[in-house]
């Protein structure tokens, strides 16, 4: 069961740090803070947990009934939709100075939740400990996944503040790389969005 948990904890972060999508909705509330970027990571990630504890949930439940293509569409649509809101929110936020206002807490865990919830990339990884073993082995697959994107997204939240605060950066990098992956989020949105009719 210990190495359960250590693949699922791995599982979890390698998730996390591999999805362009992750990134690109958190860069643009790390970028340049002073103090608790990796609570943005933390709360984001926490959202993405639940939301792909929730998804392996039903996946559980309805594997043998639903066609999985066609939700595998809504999925993308929504988690789009989703990207699309974070980049406009960061675009917006970037264009009106408030590069330190502290990001809402519903806000930045309703996109992780989102994410998690319409993630088929967890889906698929989780797809093994979801059809095999105990309930017991199950669950401490599915928590230990959940545990480990969330600490990899605190991890990674606090590492583009730190590097975008160090010394030998330019002041231009804490400006505009923000609104780079706020305007990224929004055509990566735009595309996941379109692809999917």
């Amino acid at each position: 069961m210990g190495f359960a948990v250590l693949t699922a904890i791995g599982s979890g972060a390698l998730h996390a740090l591999s999805g362009p999508d992750h990134l690109l909705s958190l860069a643009p509330l790390s970028v340049g803070r002073r103090r608790g970027a990796w609570r943005v990571g933390l709360i984001w990630g926490l959202g993405h947990g639940l939301g792909t504890l929730a998804a392996a949930a039903v996946l559980m439940l309805a594997l043998s009934v639903v066609h999985l293509e066609g939700v595998d569409r809504w999925a993308e649509r929504v988690a789009g939709l989703a990207l699309l809101v974070m980049g406009a929110w960061g675009l917006r936020r970037r264009a009106l100075a408030e590069p330190e206002h502290p990001a809402p807490v519903r806000g930045v865990l309703a996109v992780g939740l989102v994410h998690g919830v319409t993630g088929a990339a967890a889906l698929l990884l989780l797809l093994p400990a979801v059809v095999s073993g105990t309930a017991a082995y199950r669950a401490l697959y599915l928590g230990g996944f959940a545990v480990g994107s969330t600490l990899a997204m605190a991890g990674l939240t606090a590492a583009i503040a730190a590097l975008s605060r160090a010394r030998r950066m330019p002041a231009a990098f804490g400006t505009y790389v923000p609104k780079m992956a706020s305007a990224l989020s929004v055509v990566l949105g735009c595309g996941w969005v379109v692809s999917s009719v």
